[in-house]
């Protein structure tokens, strides 16, 4: 199995800033147009959420690994639509439930004496509940809104759009939106034929 290698972007693009990096990160597990899923085992994503420190020496059960990959789903769903509407509200909505539930979220102070939210739970599902803060960190941050989803077919890369004005759309304007934008042409020229 490939490995993307980390901190990898497309077209020289930055990575995401933290928070969202290991979010990014995390979604980018999965690229179906290169063959590439890191996470594809219990131990797969044993391994990735240990390397990153989320996970100690719990293991990863089947249920957790479904949760898991549920969650890097609508992370990706979610991140298309700062681009464009993928899903359904209520498909997202549905998703999100049945993973919610799992990676739970607690109030906290932190030394500053400031309210944050910090995963609840143990093992695998800590580490869902610490992805989910992040966003939701991102989210309030104003943050959020930059991080999008390639809209390339089979693409879905993650990228984090440092652009002025949050116009991006492409990971890499020279492979996705390029492939995107002849195909187009091409299906216009085959029409007036």
């Amino acid at each position: 199995m490939k490995a993307v290698p980390r901190g990898f972007q497309p077209a020289g693009r930055a990575p995401a800033p933290p928070p969202l990096d290991l979010v990014q990160d995390f979604v980018n597990t999965e690229i179906a147009v290169w063959a590439i899923d890191e996470i594809a085992t219990p131990r797969a994503l044993r391994d990735w959420l240990r390397g990153r420190e989320l996970l100690g020496d719990t293991e990863v059960d089947a249920e957790s690994f479904v949760r898991a990959r549920a969650l890097r789903d609508l992370l990706r769903d979610l991140a298309f639509r700062n681009t464009h509407a993928r899903r359904s509200d209520d498909e997202l909505r549905a998703s999100f439930a049945s993973i919610a539930s799992v990676g739970r979220l607690q109030v906290d102070l932190d030394g500053d004496g400031d309210l944050r939210l910090e995963p609840a739970g143990d093992g695998v599902d800590r580490a869902l509940g610490d992805l989910l803060s992040r966003v939701l960190e991102a989210q309030a941050s104003g943050t959020w809104r930059r991080m999008k989803a390639c809209p390339g077919p089979h693409c879905g890369w993650l990228f984090y759009d440092a652009s002025r004005n949050v116009s991006s759309t492409w990971c890499s304007m020279s492979i996705c939106g390029n492939r995107t934008k002849t195909a187009a042409y091409r299906g216009r020229q085959r029409s007036v034929s």
